[in-house]
């Protein structure tokens, strides 16, 4: 907001310096039109400085009514894992198949779950609570040397119910 105040006033003082006169004007028609010319200027700031706080409400979303929780997440990224493996859902009851699901925030504010394969991975989907983009990363004790990104990213948005 004090940068719009700032344009505004920058865009005014620079709008009355520019008055044109040859001259031969009388100074109370110089003085008239620089009014004219700085109220149609104020009216087009303001207008313009209205626009920009209208798409900037539009654009931002409250982050506190739109925010993802952590169990939202889980549902989620549990979601994804049965469309793409629909076998999981099965397996995760099973006793021969162990799978486990843990959700935290890390300090950069993002909802992390890990998901832990029936084949070892653990598998971690950071997760942005405002957009809900998530990028992958996979750890294989004994193949991976540490967690790694893998090339998958989805946005939890799309799975949430």
């Amino acid at each position: 907001m004090k940068k719009i105040a700032l344009l505004i006033s920058c865009v005014i003082l620079g709008l009355t310096g520019c008055s044109s006169g040859d001259g031969s004007e009388t100074a109370g028609r110089k003085e008239s039109a620089a009014v004219s010319q700085t109220a149609d200027s104020t009216t087009m700031v303001v207008q313009a400085a209205e626009s920009v706080t209208m798409a900037t409400q539009t654009t931002e979303p409250d982050e506190m009514a739109d925010a993802i929780t952590p169990e939202q997440a889980l549902a989620a990224i549990k979601k994804y894992n049965y469309d793409r493996n629909p076998e999981l859902e099965s397996m995760e009851g099973s006793e021969d198949y162990t799978i486990s699901w843990e959700v935290s925030e890390n300090e950069a504010g993002e909802i992390v779950v890990l998901y832990r394969s029936y084949t070892a991975a653990q598998i971690r989907y950071y997760i942005n609570p405002t957009t809900g983009e998530t990028y992958v990363t996979e750890y294989v004790e004994g193949i991976t040397s540490e967690e790694e990104r893998t090339e998958e990213s989805l946005n939890v948005r799309d799975y949430l119910q």
